[in-house]
């Protein structure tokens, strides 16, 4: 039976470092055996530093999977969707590898990341290291509670991992589509929250649904369901988290998801392209602005471990 990567169905955790690589041309064979070793390593650390609920996870840029793993890859691994509407573009970057490290210890993620790029760094360099942490009681920058709404247990794991009827290949891996988005909090807070709450769909203080005789067709909460009347939600399991300093703030988006097409469906309806968004774009996005986004796929422990010697 196929082991996922811990890290992605695990709980939040108040502190997160994203490190982005790009691979050196000829080191698959190296990668491919230092990869391997990865999860294994952050579960001896974690329980080394077991109050920091440390998780990791590896996973590999659409753009260069087939460099890596050229016998097999993912049915619906695609690069970045690029879609614009008539007023916003989402850009797309290509990242061979994305290491993601959370715990509520910043110094045990220090650490962490430490190790991790030295395992790799005679066949990598990084590109970027964000940092992101839990605002109050998981809130985003703009004061709303992040995915109220958010499941469970074994839910997100049903969420999440590839099963072995759908890709027995790649069961228990996941597709993951990360964006950084930056914030404009000065005209955010210019608002008075009732405007907030109705680009946002929900109430401030508690994150519940706003009467549906308030709630906008181009509020923000609905581009997460497929329907208007949120009967179906799309199957994303977020793990999303803040960064911020005193220039410049915003939110790390992060999404993981058996199902390779609802991350491009949760993007049309944002931009206003999706055939349910008629009404326009996700007006949030006039306070917050993607300069980032990637795809990539987080396989198995057991995947990673079987072609380690290939």
């Amino acid at each position: 039976m196929a082991r996922e990567q811990l890290g992605v169905c695990a709980e939040a955790n108040l502190h997160g470092d994203f490190l982005l690589l790009n691979a050196i041309d000829g080191q698959e064979v190296f990668l491919r055996q230092q990869l391997a070793q990865i999860p294994a390593l952050v579960s001896q650390l974690a329980d080394h530093f077991s109050e920091a609920m440390l998780t990791g996870v590896v996973a590999i840029g659409a753009s260069y999977w087939d460099t890596l793993y050229p016998e097999a890859r993912p049915a619906g691994l695609l690069p970045f969707p690029v879609l614009e509407s008539s007023e916003l573009l989402m850009p797309a970057s290509a990242f061979d590898l994305l290491l993601q490290i959370r715990s509520d210890r910043q110094d045990v993620n220090y650490l962490v990341a430490q190790q991790l790029y030295q395992l790799l760094a005679p066949a990598v360099e990084l590109v970027e290291q964000m940092r992101g942490f839990r605002y109050l009681d998981g809130r985003d920058l703009t004061g709303f509670i992040d995915a109220p709404e958010a499941v469970r247990g074994r839910k997100r794991r049903e969420l999440a991992l590839l099963t072995t009827a759908q890709e027995p290949q790649f069961a228990a891996g996941s597709y993951l589509h990360l964006q950084r988005f930056r914030h404009d909090l000065k005209r955010w807070q210019l608002l008075p929250v009732s405007a907030q709450q109705a680009i946002i769909g929900r109430n401030k203080s508690d994150g519940q649904w706003l009467p549906l005789v308030q709630l906008e067709a181009d509020c923000h909460s609905l581009c997460f369901f497929q329907d208007k009347n949120r009967n179906q939600p799309l199957p994303l399991l977020t793990q999303n988290m803040p960064f911020a300093d005193l220039k410049q703030q915003g939110l790390l988006w992060l999404s993981y998801s058996s199902d390779s097409t609802a991350f491009e469906t949760f993007i049309r309806q944002r931009l206003g392209v999706g055939e349910l968004q008629a009404d326009g774009y996700d007006r949030l996005l006039d306070y917050c602005q993607a300069d980032l986004g990637a795809a990539f796929f987080a396989p198995s422990v057991s995947f990673l471990e079987q072609y380690e010697r290939r």
